[in-house]
């Protein structure tokens, strides 16, 4: 069999991949302890003013930030405003809790925001493996979106994929 008469199957497919990494920040994921503010545990409002006049906004340029504390600190209402109102040039997304927690609220609010329409009508696979560390919460919040717009719906990789959804037009669903 000659090269010639090989078929790109999947090329052919009308396929579509949405790939969540795709909304990975460019700047990566970042984390700010609160230890860095009040080394004490004691968080006071001129320390951290003083902080966020010396915070290097560069360094979190289009990341998502972490805001990371303990059960050990009180944590006051105006600390996030103040953090995220310095940041807005810099920060893509911010929020209190564990890296994972945050990250999920930022593919949560990302893939909220993003117009589906375009993908109405497609089969689509939601690709899986990658680089960076997606959380599971952002599959599923991707898979219920595109459950609504497309007629199937797979995970996986293009030549090893599993069947998610098929709407009532393409046949049963699962």
């Amino acid at each position: 069999m000659s090269q010639d008469s090989i078929t790109n199957k999947v090329a052919q497919s009308a396929l579509v991949t949405f790939d969540l990494e795709d909304f990975w920040p460019s700047g990566g994921l970042r984390t700010l302890h609160l230890s860095e503010i009040a080394p004490e545990g004691l968080l006071r409002e001129a320390d951290a003013r003083s902080y966020v006049r010396n915070i290097k906004k560069h360094t979190y340029q289009n990341a998502v930030l972490a805001i990371e504390g303990s059960e050990d600190f009180i944590v006051p209402q105006w600390l996030g405003p103040m953090l995220a109102s310095s940041l807005a040039d810099s920060v893509h997304f911010v929020g209190f809790g564990l890296p994972s927690q945050v990250l999920s609220a930022y593919y949560a609010q990302a893939l909220a925001q993003y117009d589906w329409t375009a993908l109405k009508g497609s089969k689509v696979l939601l690709k899986g493996c990658g680089r960076h560390p997606v959380p599971d919460t952002a599959y599923a919040a991707a898979a219920l979106h595109l459950s609504r717009v497309v007629i199937k719906l797979m995970y996986g990789e293009a030549c090893s994929n599993v069947p998610l959804f098929k709407s009532e037009a393409e046949g049963i669903k699962p």
